[in-house]
């Protein structure tokens, strides 16, 4: 069973502490892909607390996918902000429908990362813009990744480079970019809709009217 669902009531805690002028610098990266009026998945997204900060500031809908009840019970209702429960790697959306998907501090808790990427570059519409924030296994990580595996976490910690590469033959090609307080970096890609294995896309206007439905 997942540490997830009796810590719900923390991590909204902890996400809570993000104001909306901390989180407006994490929405301009993904702004280039997300217009307003647009709608992108946060995926891993617990509580939503952040996701809907981005939202806020995108002026753009966004869907809460996370695998944990407990978590989702959590998501504040927003105009912008709707919730599905399910895994990454495998997510019950049309090909591009999104206009980008956001991961924050959950791209290491995926249990099959090759799958979970697989299905951002199919869900994504080509063009559109995947950012990731996660953590490097250097220094304290080091400890929060052996706590993470005690309790049954996989904690795939990747470098900044290795999960640019890992990403990038898998259909999203970007580069990454080290946080000023050294622990943890961004990743910035875009959707290329060409990598082994990623299906071709639905037609412009059938993506469009999925989206209206999200």
């Amino acid at each position: 069973m997942s540490i997830f669902r009796w810590t719900a009531p923390l991590l909204q805690s902890a996400a809570k502490r993000w104001t909306d002028d901390d989180l407006r610098p994490w929405a301009d990266r993904l702004r280039p892909y997300v217009p307003s009026g647009g709608v992108f998945a946060d995926l891993g997204g617990g509580t939503g607390d952040i996701g809907a900060g981005i939202a806020r500031a995108l002026n753009a809908r966004v869907v809460i996918v996370d695998p944990i009840p407990q978590m989702l019970q959590r998501v504040a209702p927003h105009p912008l902000v709707s919730a599905r429960l399910a895994s990454v790697d495998a997510l019950p959306f049309p090909d591009g429908c999104f206009d980008g998907a956001l991961c924050c501090d959950a791209f290491h808790h995926f249990r099959d990362q090759d799958a979970a990427v697989r299905e951002i570059a199919r869900v994504v519409r080509p063009g559109g813009g995947v950012l990731v924030l996660d953590a490097e296994c250097t220094g304290p990580n080091k400890l929060v990744a052996t706590f993470e595996r005690v309790v049954g976490e996989p904690a795939g910690f990747r470098t900044a480079d290795g999960l640019r590469e890992f990403m990038a033959v898998r259909g999203v090609v970007g580069s990454s970019t080290l946080m000023k307080n050294g622990r943890g970096y961004f990743f910035v890609g875009t959707v290329s809709g060409t990598a082994p294995g990623i299906a071709p896309k639905m037609v412009p206007e059938m993506a469009a009217e999925v989206r209206r439905s999200l």
